[in-house]
């Protein structure tokens, strides 16, 4: 049995898996006195864990260290695994969120015996954007601030861009890039989401026949606002299990 556990820089998701990952079930989310509390409730020696943690603080260490698991191995990029080949000179300097996420996308086309590439978008603290081969080369990608970290920085850096306590547009999420904004929080919103829709779509458009996933707190925005693409919020977990042996 395996307890997968994806550590993120704002929250953690995990998941137990028996034999075989079902993606019907649904993942645990949470902070670490989450985690902890859902550790309690299960027999730990007989579980291996699998971490990938982009964010591994002495708290989670002691915690997974204390609670007398089977094994627990943290998991690092790598220059080739699971049919995929990193592009980087220093693969382990690669977020292991970003190259789980591949190794779960690719796994997802192989599966259904489609040659092509993939556009993997994880839109979390940071919109990461990895295009892959369908060949499993990893060609490159891109890192620029995430909808809320492009946000606080206007905010705290520059003078004029107040973060006054006015209500943003309406609750119809997926039709903000389409407006333009009539209060300083609204422009800063509106602004950095077409910033980041220009972004995917601009990759989406110059590798045209790749499959595009989604993954990432905001992966759901950016997939609704473009119409296209899977989205799927595991794709590190789904990863975590592909790399288990």
């Amino acid at each position: 049995m395996h307890l997968l556990i994806d550590v993120g820089n704002t929250r953690i998701k995990w998941r137990l898996v028996d034999s075989e990952y079902d993606s019907s079930e649904v993942s645990h989310y949470g902070l670490l006195e989450d985690l902890s509390r859902f550790i309690k409730t299960i027999t730990t020696h007989k579980i291996r864990v699998l971490l990938a943690a982009v964010n591994q603080t002495d708290d989670l260490k002691k915690l997974l260290a204390d609670n007398n698991f089977k094994e627990v191995v943290i998991v690092h990029s790598k220059l080739a695994q699971a049919g995929l080949r990193n592009s980087y000179a220093n693969p382990e300097r690669m977020g292991v969120d970003r190259w789980l996420a591949m190794i779960a996308a690719f796994a997802e086309v192989t599966r259904e015996h489609k040659v092509q590439g993939i556009i993997v978008v994880d839109a979390g603290s940071a919109l990461t954007i990895d295009i892959v081969s369908a060949l499993g080369e990893h060609l490159g990608g891109y890192i620029v601030p995430g909808l809320l970290m492009a946000q606080q920085a206007l905010y705290a850096n520059t003078e004029r861009v107040i973060q006054y306590n006015e209500a943003s547009a309406d609750s119809d999420q997926y039709d903000k890039y389409k407006k333009l904004g009539n209060n300083t929080i609204q422009c800063v919103e509106y602004g950095v989401i077409n910033q980041m829709l220009a972004l995917v779509k601009q990759v989406k458009d110059e590798y045209i026949n790749h499959q595009v996933f989604f993954t990432g707190g905001d992966g759901e925005l950016l997939a609704e606002s473009l119409k296209a693409g899977t989205v799927d919020r595991d794709l590190v977990l789904k990863g975590l299990w592909q790399v288990r042996n």
